[in-house]
């Protein structure tokens, strides 16, 4: 939306104003014709009027960008419905100006077109969330001068705070519930509970810690506190039971369960703020025979990846995908293990196709959504009623796109399918969980697909790791072991040093890293193992699909493992040895 807005915007802002308002409104002084000159007296362009359509249109670029966002974050309006109507109708009446023979009133035609549609976009928005997120209501306009003008120097309070909202620097807002009254009531019954305040000390340790959960192991006497942070549990400072039971049982009436059962399986959803930064949390609980486990996880809605290079993708191997996502037709498998990137990955990849020029068309489980992806169509359909990806997919290919993108393959017929639909020129696109690209391969063919269909379809398969990075503060060198170098297949003299997590010191705090708070580790990349499917591995696939033999196919088609790709870390520095050894045991 932001491409489009940018591109269509500026090309009619410049073809239309900087080329002169005054042709239509008749203004064009009359031009001398001499057989030696031809040509007038200039300064027929207006700033004035350049200015004020320049601020007019910027501020009309920002609005819209950000109804596009927030459509797709706050989730309660159509962005494929409001896109239309917000950009539609601005440059329409953009157009429409140009025709009025009068500058103003076609400028003041085009202020109702950008307010009218926005006003109309923020009443219906306001009326369907919480008081909390209503935009543009005299207290968020308070808030939001107080905002920029304390970022120019001002020390400005833009209101009373919440006595509900002061100590840790976390709010919590209810959500999941039937309509705002059912939230409101939510919400209203944790602030009441004594808890809520330890709860929300719990939830801003875990968050200034970048920590994406929070596992409290509940016994007789104690609770246990673990934290996740980049992909790993961090053991944090236990708790008595008599802190830690009103704040599970505030963030319990919170999410809408019942705080007094102890033992039955609970699932309920809330929502935090933490510095300006808005996280959805699910809370799951679960009675065990020592106690009770509770589990929360957070979800950002921030795009954190904009990009392949983000991603942690060498330039050769981007080439190379970029290569199999131009292919006219062919089958491309991606794979990851779970909670090791492959949404994430899968949606950045999808933005680098060509969208413009090409139909894609994606296939979603109603229940297990994923990020919108500009100018690719969904149809989702319903596993709890039965439906399976085949049973929309030929409905999906009459509308001949030119790429389809089936998120997660559940049976045979829809990879058979799909294979046989290559042949009328369309690329296929699909993922499934494995660790390697032969895995990948191997648990196709394990939902009975006949092997050589799909040895016949299948172009390229993409696998990744997520591996922490190292921080960048506090890591130190050391000398590898010749027998590690030798084991890795480095030359000795090769690389000059290793790098590992700094040791902390408990008795020197002071010294802790403040960026990694002395985990030595910040920020996590990926590993890819790209495998470009050539004669070797496809004869395989064919005749012998078997483990080890996938495996030596790929090396001879070209394929660098996912260990040979960690190597290349540890040696330049991003990752540890250690923590690469911990990632490809999993």
């Amino acid at each position: 939306m932001r491409r489009l807005l940018i591109i269509s915007a500026v090309i009619v802002f410049v073809v239309i104003f900087c080329a002169g308002d005054l042709l239509a409104a008749g203004e064009w002084p009359a031009l001398p014709v001499t057989p030696k000159v031809w040509r007038g007296p200039g300064f027929y362009l207006s700033w004035q009027k350049i200015i004020a359509c320049w601020i007019l249109f910027m501020c009309w670029v920002r609005t819209t960008d950000w109804v596009n966002v927030d459509c797709q974050e706050v989730k309660v309006m159509d962005y494929q419905r409001w896109n239309p109507i917000i950009f539609g109708t601005f440059m329409g009446t953009f157009v429409l100006s140009w025709l009025i023979p009068y500058f103003w009133v076609g400028f003041i035609l085009l202020i109702i077109a950008y307010a009218a549609p926005l006003t109309t976009f923020i009443i219906i928005r306001n009326s369907k969330v919480t008081n909390d997120d209503r935009v543009l209501t005299p207290e968020h306009i308070r808030y939001l001068g107080a905002y920029y003008l304390n970022k120019l120097g001002m020390d400005i309070s833009y209101e009373k705070q919440d006595p509900h909202e002061a100590g840790p620097p976390v709010k919590v807002f209810a959500q999941g519930g039937a309509d705002e009254r059912v939230n409101g009531a939510r919400l209203l019954a944790a602030r009441q509970a004594p808890g809520l305040r330890t709860a929300r000390e719990i939830l801003a340790d875990a968050l200034g810690f970048r920590s994406t959960a929070i596992m409290m192991d509940f016994t007789t006497q104690s609770v246990a506190m673990n934290i996740m942070v980049d992909g790993v549990w961090l053991p944090r400072e236990g708790m008595d039971r008599e802190e830690a039971d009103p704040a599970l049982a505030a963030l319990k009436l919170l999410s809408g369960m019942n705080p007094q059962d102890r033992q039955s399986r609970q699932e309920g959803t809330f929502a935090a703020e933490f510095k300006s930064t808005r996280f959805s949390a699910s809370l799951a609980t679960q009675g065990t025979a020592t106690g009770e486990r509770a589990v929360v996880q957070f979800a950002e809605k921030k795009i954190r990846f904009k990009n392949l290079d983000d991603l942690g993708m060498r330039p050769k191997m981007q080439e190379q995908i970029k290569e199999l996502l131009a292919l006219p037709k062919g089958f491309l498998l991606f794979s990851a293990l779970p909670a090791n990137g492959l949404r994430s990955s899968m949606g950045v990849i999808l933005h680098c196709t060509d969208r413009f020029t090409r139909e894609f068309a994606a296939l979603e489980e109603e229940s297990n959504r994923y990020e919108p992806v500009e100018n690719v169509t969904v149809t989702t359909y319903s596993a709890a009623a039965g439906q399976t990806p085949a049973d929309l997919l030929i409905k999906l290919f009459r509308m001949e796109p030119n790429v389809v993108v089936v998120r997660d393959l559940v049976n045979a017929q829809t990879v058979s399918m799909m294979c046989r639909e290559i042949v009328e020129d369309r690329l296929m696109i699909s993922s499934i969980r494995a660790k390697d690209c032969a895995d990948a391969i191997l648990r196709v063919l394990a939902l009975d697909v006949p092997p050589l269909e799909f040895a016949k379809g299948v172009y390229g398969v993409l696998c990744q790791r997520l591996v922490r990075k190292l921080c960048e503060s506090c890591k130190e060198a050391y000398q590898p072991a010749p027998q590690i170098l030798q084991q890795l297949g480095i030359p000795e003299g090769r690389i000059p040093a290793f790098y590992r997590p700094r040791p902390a010191d408990p008795d020197r705090p002071k010294e802790i890293c403040d960026r990694c708070n002395g985990v030595g580790y910040y920020g996590r990349t990926a590993i890819f193992e790209l495998l470009t499917v050539g004669d070797h591995t496809r004869r395989i696939i064919a005749t012998n699909p078997k483990i080890d033999l996938l495996r030596q196919a790929a090396r001879k088609d070209g394929m660098v493992s996912l260990q040979e790709e960690g190597v290349l870390l540890v040696a330049k520095g991003v990752t540890s040895l250690p923590e690469l050894m911990r990632v490809l045991k999993q």
